[in-house]
């Protein structure tokens, strides 16, 4: 059994605990609590942190998130329908829309109830302010996740009284200030690393990252790059010579990463169901696009349009190699499995039952030990954050700051120089639009179908134009009885309201409920 912290810990208003059988979450399972009887010890202080992890982890909800930019799509309306927030057909009752809302509150409330009542507890000082650290760095997170997907949210920073249930929003710059400032307070109360029994708690490295992207985000460039810079010197992650195996339960104590949500074999994530294909088990409800597909470089490190070395009768010959560990391409193997879409016969063919809409699949978050036969669940953790990110920020901020130096080609070629990706170097001379462009599609490949695309589209105000439009998937070249065959397969149509989906709208049934939350977004 994995000795660390797992998702499926449950906090209820009154706080009911479930808990592993090993290490620090080795706790006897209580009937029930109340706040009169339950902060009295030390024990109990550390499930209420613990049980605050749940919520960084949101199994396929999370995952879906990636269908609503240009990297994917979702075929279905269920078990999610992020469909609908990707074609631009979303209505403000969007059931996605209310989940990530109740969701993110659950883990703010969650957290709240820790900071509120941890100081009742006897114990040493510095323990407690760790663990009240914990809480509220996963408390920020939250609220980055809130702020990125509605802009102006409610800010509630302690456990509300029935007359407080009224709340109004408060302005997304506010809301910015509280986080930055609830982390510097706290985050020295963190250690740097932990012992392997306490593996999976926030440490100062993640509490920093967590800082470097929302002040990335914020367009707080200087800011953000001395945060990531911070992280770097803490000399505690690297960048892991094994891409794949972050992302196949193979290697999930790696020194790349450096926060996740975490799953044990008794309570695992069914996110290999959404994205495995039937070779595998999988149903194919989250599917790769052309447009990411041909995104990844040429092994010249040069764009498909640019390379000398790209035959687009071989498009998936001299590529990055990042695309054949995050995309299964026709012909390529997964577990085994040849995935074939071009062969009728084969099950993940196009148009066969729960086969892929676009002619590709998704490796990652595929459990190395899927051979065919499974239940369709894994204990695969889901990465939070990891170094890569955090060099990337800071490369990023500094080119948007044009503060460019060596320090921003290192930065970024320290990820391409991955030992199994091994790109060439970004050289120098290259000026701040050059590498606002390396840097972008730098952070598209190497975080494929994690949570960053829907946010990068967003800030960097291009989701107009990668979002509207017909998308693809693979070239139909084995159908020769098609008369379009020399076209790529159609899989949307989709439309984005500049004026309206930069924002998703709070959910109408939260209005219903509470009329402060009102004006909705725009446009919604």
């Amino acid at each position: 059994m994995k000795s660390k912290i797992y998702i499926y810990s449950i906090l209820s208003l009154l706080l009911m605990f479930s808990a592993c059988s090993e290490d620090f979450l080795d706790k006897q399972q209580t009937d029930a609590y109340t706040d009169q009887n339950y902060w009295v010890t030390e024990d109990q202080a550390e499930m209420a942190v613990t049980s605050t992890y749940r919520f960084l982890g949101d199994d396929w909800w999370k995952t879906f998130l990636t269908c609503a930019t240009d990297d994917s799509y979702a075929w279905s309306t269920w078990p999610c329908d992020m469909l609908y927030a990707g074609n631009g057909s979303a209505t403000a009752n969007l059931g996605s829309f209310s989940h990530f809302w109740s969701f993110y509150y659950q883990a703010i409330a969650a957290a709240n109830n820790v900071t509120d009542n941890i100081e009742k507890v006897d114990m040493d000082i510095d323990l407690r302010n760790r663990l009240a650290a914990e809480a509220r760095i996963n408390r920020a997170y939250a609220y980055q996740q809130l702020i990125g997907l509605y802009g102006d949210v409610p800010l509630i920073t302690h456990v509300q009284s029935l007359s407080e249930f009224n709340v109004s929003r408060t302005p997304k710059s506010e809301v910015i200030s509280f986080l930055l400032s609830d982390i510097d307070d706290c985050y020295e109360d963190l250690p740097v690393s932990y012992d392997a029994s306490e593996f999976g708690r926030v440490t100062r490295g993640a509490a920093l990252a967590l800082k470097a992207r929302i002040l990335l985000y914020d367009e707080q460039w200087s800011e953000a790059a001395a945060a990531a810079k911070m992280v770097m010197d803490l000399q505690q992650y690297s960048i892991d010579p094994d891409y794949a195996s972050l992302f196949d339960g193979t290697n999930e104590q790696s020194d790349e990463i450096i926060l996740s949500a975490q799953y044990i074999a008794t309570h695992k994530s069914a996110i290999a169901t959404w994205v495995g294909g039937p070779a595998v088990g999988g149903w194919s409800e989250l599917v790769p696009l052309q447009s990411l597909v041909d995104a990844y470089e040429c092994t010249d490190g040069l764009p498909i349009d640019e390379s000398t070395v790209y035959d687009p009768d071989k498009p998936f010959e001299n590529r990055d190699p990042r695309l054949d560990m995050t995309i299964v391409v026709p012909g390529g193997v997964l577990n085994g499995n040849t995935i074939d879409v071009t062969e009728p016969n084969s099950l993940d063919g196009l148009g066969k039952n729960n086969a892929s809409y676009s002619g590709y699949y998704y490796k990652k978050y595929i459990p190395a030990t899927i051979d065919g036969g499974w239940d369709g669940n894994s204990t695969n953790d889901i990465i939070i954050l990891r170094y890569a990110e955090v060099l990337l920020t800071y490369a990023e901020a500094k080119i948007e700051a044009n503060d460019i130096d060596q320090s921003v080609y290192d930065a970024i070629n320290e990820v391409r120089s991955r030992a199994n990706v091994n790109l060439p170097a970004v050289e120098s001379p290259k000026n701040q639009t050059e590498l606002r462009e390396i840097v972008r599609r730098e952070r598209r490949v190497e975080f494929a179908m994690e949570e960053h695309r829907l946010f990068d589209i967003r800030r960097w105000n291009i989701a107009e134009e990668v979002m509207t439009g017909d998308v693809y998937g693979i070239y139909n070249y084995w159908d020769t009885e098609r008369t379009d065959y020399e076209t790529n397969v159609l899989v949307e149509r989709r439309t984005f309201n500049k004026d309206r989906d930069y924002l998703w709208p709070v959910p109408q049934g939260e209005i219903d409920l509470n009329e402060n939350l009102a004006p909705q977004n725009q446009g919604w």
